[in-house]
């Protein structure tokens, strides 16, 4: 009785496990544009009171898999609040460029700035990596007291391609 009670405690242990592990999220272009939407509406309601909940490694707004999470920067290229890497915040990011010369942070810009919201397709190279793969950000344009903030969220392996065929009606910036 001892061997059958422990065969169904591992198989119960196994199953919570699996479960738990397929309970995660998987990072995708969907999940990236919900996250960017309601991170932009923390800061439309609470401003840059809202960055330390963008910061927190088990918030809301680290997602994927951890391999999500949300950065703020301004229309003068500033960044504004990056929680992976504190070394960015307060730098100006539009000379910024990948390695076909598109310029990040002004493509991104230019794309809230004429649209509101878009797609900002570049090559860069994933983390631990040192050539460049496609990726797509999500950013959006939110203003706060006064302060005009870009908010967005990006990920690896999605082309503009893709992007126009899951969401037909968002704006994609093309140099």
């Amino acid at each position: 009785m001892t061997r059958n009670a422990l065969i169904i405690s591992m198989a119960l242990l196994f199953s919570l496990f699996l479960a738990g592990a397929g309970g995660a999220e998987e990072l995708s272009a969907q999940l990236c544009k919900d996250k960017v939407i309601a991170a932009a509406k923390l800061v439309e309601a609470e401003g840059a009171a809202s960055f330390p909940k963008f910061k927190d490694e088990n918030g809301e707004f680290r997602f994927g898999g951890g391999k999500g999470y949300i950065w703020v920067h301004n229309l003068d290229g500033i960044m504004v609040m990056h929680p992976i890497k504190a070394s960015l915040e307060g730098k100006n990011l539009m000379e910024l460029a990948d390695a076909n010369g598109v310029y990040l942070f002004v493509a991104m810009n230019e794309t809230v700035e004429e649209h509101g919201k878009g797609w900002i397709p570049y090559v860069w190279p994933k983390p631990g990596e040192k050539d460049p793969s496609p990726k797509i950000s999500f950013c959006t344009l939110v203003s706060k007291d006064g302060e005009d903030y870009v908010v967005g969220s990006g990920m690896y392996d999605v082309t503009a391609e893709d992007i126009a065929k899951m969401f037909p009606g968002d704006a994609i910036y093309e140099e």
